[in-house]
């Protein structure tokens, strides 16, 4: 490869030339930062060769950092002017009391803005910039938690709900680079080196040391959530067919499992894994494995994360938002 920008436009053109259907608008999620004004920009320069007739940039100011946040927000403005495109955006005020974490809310904000800009714009897709730098953080923290199959394909490229990853194949340094080089200036969110939040401590202090053993540790780890993928197609059949067969769905608070279908332990575990991201609940292989050990209990009540809990019987297993339970009792 001649040069990073030949390295990153055969990425783009091969990640765009596999979509079906293809693409002709795209609404760019841009922070500022490096990975996505990398993203606007390239898109920008290729965009007849990509078949991109419409870009947009969707922007969302947190009000998580006071000036720099609305910094942020002021530069993104001006990328978009400068690039003579469509801007969208929307500033939010955090409550004291998210009971999810700031992480979980900012990114479910986020994404609801984007896709409320895609249907009522009429976008194809919704872009973000995540890298292979962000898959391996991904893959790593899941692993630190303990995910099954379905959850080791980490950052899908492409979703069901219209979010497209195109540089998902490409290393963050390649983007610094092309920036660096075409004098393109982003900004630095300064929360990045809090280590309070568990991405930046995997970021800056398991990464690297990855990197100093094997420089193509980010790749390779990276590389797995691909594999993870083309096995989950193999498994996702056997685990359809179990919930179809052990599992009884109540409303949209509750559900059964069949305690027989607990016996096959391997496709029992990614089922679960499965249901608890339906019904999001945060998933852990602690609590799985809990699950699992439930086909011997027969009473009680066993916590679980986002407020659910189960409730053994002698055979099968009541899963429900305890706040509900109590409701009914």
């Amino acid at each position: 490869m001649s040069s990073v920008s030949d390295f990153l436009s055969s990425e783009l053109t091969a990640f765009f030339g596999s979509l079906n259907p293809r693409v002709s608008s795209v609404l760019v999620g841009v922070s500022g930062g490096a990975d996505s004004v990398a993203l606007i920009h390239l898109l920008h320069l290729y965009k007849e060769r990509l078949g991109i007739s419409r870009l947009a940039i969707a922007h969302v100011n947190h009000s998580l950092r006071g000036a720099e946040s609305d910094g942020d927000e002021e530069f993104v403005r001006e990328t978009a002017a400068c690039l003579q495109i469509e801007f969208f955006n929307t500033r939010l005020s955090p409550s004291t009391n998210i009971e999810s974490g700031i992480e979980d809310w900012a990114r479910g904000e986020r994404y609801s803005f984007f896709h409320h800009i895609k249907l009522t714009q009429k976008i194809d897709r919704v872009a973000t910039a995540h890298t292979a730098n962000d898959q391996a953080e991904t893959l790593i923290m899941r692993i630190m938690r303990g995910a099954g199959v379905r959850g080791m394909r980490g950052v899908l490229p492409v979703r069901g709900d219209g979010v497209i990853r195109p540089l998902l194949s490409v290393e963050r340094h390649h983007l610094e680079e092309w920036l660096k080089t075409r004098g393109l200036s982003y900004r630095v969110d300064s929360s990045n080196s809090n280590q309070k939040f568990r991405r930046n401590w995997v970021r800056s202090e398991i990464i690297p040391k990855m990197v100093e053993r094997n420089r193509d540790a980010v790749a390779n780890i990276a590389s797995s959530a691909a594999s993870a993928g083309r096995v989950w197609e193999i498994v996702m059949e056997k685990v359809n067919i179990w919930i179809s067969s052990h599992v009884i769905r109540g409303d949209e608070f509750s559900f059964y499992i069949i305690k027989s279908g607990l016996l096959d332990e391997g496709i029992a575990s990614e089922a679960i894994v499965t249901l608890f991201d339906e019904y999001e609940i945060t998933v852990s292989k602690l609590h799985v494995r809990r699950v699992i050990s439930a086909k011997a209990l027969f009473n009680g009540e066993h916590l679980l994360p986002d407020g659910w809990g189960f409730y053994p019987s002698r055979d099968r297993i009541l899963f429900m938002r305890r706040d509900k339970r109590q409701q009914n009792s």
